[in-house]
């Protein structure tokens, strides 16, 4: 393909990535910062304490925008780091910008980045037109353009996860140390932005440095590099709470996907009605958060413990539905065919290879790893749609090795 020819058509899908996001904004745009993060960042900029609970009285709180003079407790619940990337573009935006708007055109941005970051990854395993018809479908999949126009915390996890596999690849392939360095800041940063991430990143570590490039000098390296991004905040939490954690959620998730209404995607409901119902005697101090997160999950296991059987096949159910599509979801427009007719095609196509991708050791089986470990923990809590964008990279690099395997068959056949 000539040079002028490609550098027109790279031109053309990029104008095409924003229109199409222009667009969906213009349709799904969120209008109102009233969600945790929001409530996060208004906190923080109010009180410089970064906490979602205000305290009511001695022994109640409760989620809200504080008001001056108000008590607010600090936060372990959520991760850090898009509530402190909403509040300083609220810092840079005061009587200047809208604010949701600035940050729904950063996010924009960062969707662009991480369609270029895919290409350049799927670039070091397949040729250039394989690789833009790849990027063509990571890019205009419905969700993830729909997801661009939302505040959501997964456009920012999107990009920071092609950094994360953008440089492994780098320093697979190249083994510089500033991939290493590279590769390990994008680690923390995702970790701050997923606290479950630092599984996900043991894992990836443990295979290729300690079992695929057998690399002792890279794994304890990037640890320490990690630990040095993440740090501050560790830092932070064990100054209040006296304990080394990053978030502390595992009982209130557990809970919320865990309960009498046997729901995939968890009950909201629940978790009201719940918090309603029941006389909490928990003191409103520093430590409100880790007491109130123990209380849920002591309640979870003891839910799990007393049905164990309809917890188990809850559980297989949420399975299915990440690796496929949920049968009762109740999410407005889930069903709309654009959203669910390629989350289907492409949860068939890449199952079938993260299978065929499992039996040899190389890049692909890691992928594969990945992609089931995520499936299988998430599972554990609650499966929401949003999830399954985090792996649509992956799927969709997946999916193209069963895709390889068809075709050789068809033209064995043809043959």
């Amino acid at each position: 393909m000539k040079r002028l020819n490609v550098n027109f058509l790279i031109i053309f899908f990029i104008l095409l990535a924003v229109a199409v996001r222009v667009i969906a904004t213009y349709f799904f745009l969120d209008t109102r910062l009233d969600n945790e993060w929001g409530k996060l960042a208004h906190n923080l900029e109010l009180s410089g304490i970064f906490g979602i609970n205000v305290a009511i009285d001695d022994f109640n709180a409760i989620h809200k925008f504080a008001n001056p003079g108000d008590i607010v407790l600090p936060s372990i619940f959520m991760p850090p780091l898009y509530a402190y990337f909403i509040y300083f573009i609220k810092l840079l935006t005061v009587d200047f910008f809208d604010l949701i708007k600035t940050i729904i055109f950063i996010q924009i941005v960062l969707s662009l980045v991480s369609i270029y970051l895919f290409f350049k990854i799927s670039r070091n395993f397949e040729d250039f037109n394989i690789s833009l018809l790849l990027t063509s479908v990571f890019s205009f999949f419905p969700i993830y353009i729909y997801s661009s126009s939302q505040i959501s915390s997964i456009i920012l996890q999107t990009c920071f996860f092609l950094f994360f596999l953008y440089f492994l690849v780098e320093l697979l392939s190249k083994k510089k140390l500033l991939y290493l360095i590279c590769f390990s800041i994008f680690s923390g940063l995702l970790i701050l932005t997923r606290g479950e991430f630092f599984l996900f990143y043991f894992i990836t570590i443990v295979y290729f440095f300690l079992y695929y490039k057998k690399n002792y000098k890279y794994f304890f390296l990037s640890i320490i590099i990690s630990l040095i991004v993440i740090s501050p905040y560790l830092k932070r939490n064990y100054m209040i709470f006296d304990k080394i954690v990053l978030t502390k959620s595992f009982g209130y998730n557990l809970l919320k996907g865990n309960n009498p209404d046997f729901k995939v995607e968890g009950s909201v409901s629940y978790m009201k009605n719940y918090f309603e119902n029941e006389d909490f005697r928990i003191k409103t101090d520093n430590n409100y958060e880790l007491k109130l997160d123990n209380y849920y999950k002591h309640k979870a296991f003891k839910n799990i413990q007393e049905n164990p059987k309809l917890y188990l096949i809850l559980y297989f159910k949420k399975v299915f539905s990440f690796l496929f599509f949920d049968f009762d979801s109740s999410y407005s427009g889930y069903y709309n065919f654009l959203h669910i007719f390629p989350k289907v095609i492409l949860s068939i196509l890449s199952f079938g290879g993260a299978l065929i991708a499992l039996r040899k050791q190389s890049f692909f089986q890691f992928l594969s790893i990945y992609y089931f470990s995520n499936i299988f923990l998430f599972s554990i809590f609650f499966i929401l749609p949003r999830y399954s964008l985090i792996l649509l990279p992956v799927q969709i690099l997946l999916s193209i090795q069963l895709i390889k395997i068809i075709f050789r068959k068809i033209v064995q056949l043809v043959r």
